[in-house]
């Protein structure tokens, strides 16, 4: 694709039978998902995966699933009193590689926590994700924020487990705040 798209060029599909084989995103995990998992998992009502089409063609796919955060006492506002704090987890996400660099990400991102606002039948006050350490920052530009505990948590287990803990993905969270 030779030029960036607006978002009126974005449509936005449920996943409804088994995705379209020929997606890559340059992430094998991400890209083996889609094709292998994210049908079975939705049919196993384990998460709900979105195709995110651009000018007709397939440019990205978000799964989301639900999620329970937990929360330090410096990372709670007053308004909470609960230790576990319901969340809509974004699970995966993918942007084809025709389509990356483009803003896309973005855009899925955004469509994802507008969704999680806009859902009545299930009360999250946050929007999860557990980001490879190399795209935290990325997710701190859409307005992530770290979740301290849980990533103290998950940095002493690699190490009970001998792993490196700069290695492990970096739990973050959006808060959707008060309706």
């Amino acid at each position: 694709m030779d030029h960036p798209f607006s978002p009126d060029d974005l449509v936005v599909l449920r996943l409804d039978g088994p995705p379209e084989g020929d997606f890559d995103c340059g992430r094998t995990e991400q890209t083996a998902f889609f094709r292998e998992r994210a049908y079975h998992d939705h049919m196993s009502r384990l998460s709900e995966t979105y195709r995110y089409y651009v000018r007709g063609l397939l440019a990205g796919f978000a799964t989301v699933c639900k999620d329970a955060l937990q929360l330090g006492r410096r990372e709670r506002d007053r308004s909470i009193t609960y230790q576990k704090v319901s969340a809509v987890k974004l699970a995966q996400l993918g942007v084809a590689l025709r389509f990356q660099g483009m803003g896309l990400g973005r855009l899925i991102v955004a469509d994802i926590i507008n969704r999680a606002r806009r859902d009545t039948a299930f009360p999250g006050r946050y929007v999860t994700v557990d980001a490879r350490p190399d795209v935290a920052g990325w997710y701190e530009l859409q307005g992530f924020v770290r979740n301290e505990l849980d990533q103290q948590t998950r940095q002493r287990q690699a190490i009970e487990h001998g792993r490196d803990p700069a290695s492990i993905a970096v739990s973050m969270r959006y808060d959707l705040g008060p309706r």
